[in-house]
This record gives C-alpha cells, sequence and structure tokens, in this order.
C-alpha cells in the first residue's frame, strides 16, 4: 500500500515552523518570569521552596482587645448550647 500526501514540501515547512514557534514560547516563558521575579509578587513565590516553621496548630491570643459586642453574643450563645446539651445528656 503507497500512500501519496500532496505539498510535503510545504506541509513539512509548517510543521517544523510550528515546532519552532512552541520552542520559543516554552524557552521564553521562564526568562519573562523571571524579569518579572521581583516585580510582580505572583511569580516569587514560584521559584523558591517553602519550608514553614513553628507550630501550624498554635493560635495566638488576642492582646487585651475588649470584646465586640458581636463576640461577647457569640460568646453567651455557645454557653447557652453547652449547657442544653449537657442537660439533655443527663
Amino acid at each position: 500500500m503507497v500512500i501519496v500526501v500532496g505539498k510535503w514540501k510545504e506541509k513539512l515547512i509548517r510543521v517544523a515552523a510550528l515546532i519552532v514557534v512552541v520552542v520559543l514560547f516554552a524557552a521564553a516563558l521562564p526568562t519573562v518570569a523571571g524579569v518579572f521575579y521581583e516585580k510582580v509578587p505572583v511569580f516569587s513565590g514560584w521559584m523558591q521552596d517553602e519550608h514553614p516553621t513553628g507550630n501550624p496548630m498554635r493560635v495566638e491570643q488576642p492582646q487585651d482587645v475588649p470584646g465586640t459586642e458581636f463576640s461577647d453574643r457569640v460568646d453567651q450563645f455557645v454557653i447557652k448550647l453547652q449547657n442544653f446539651y449537657l442537660q439533655e445528656q443527663e
């Protein structure tokens, strides 16, 4: 079986040009990211290894800030719910 491809030179040139464009784009992307490394915060996190330190379960205490009315009401609601469930279990 013989397959005859018409205009094979033109098709080969188009495929080669497409491959060149893809290779240039792949080479230019890291270069552009390197240029914007200091200027755009989104790119700055790509190139560094992140090793978090400290206890991830640590909860910071508020610094002597008086509670707002909303937080006081939420606290009262939580206490009432706890009492309700404790009374229900007895």
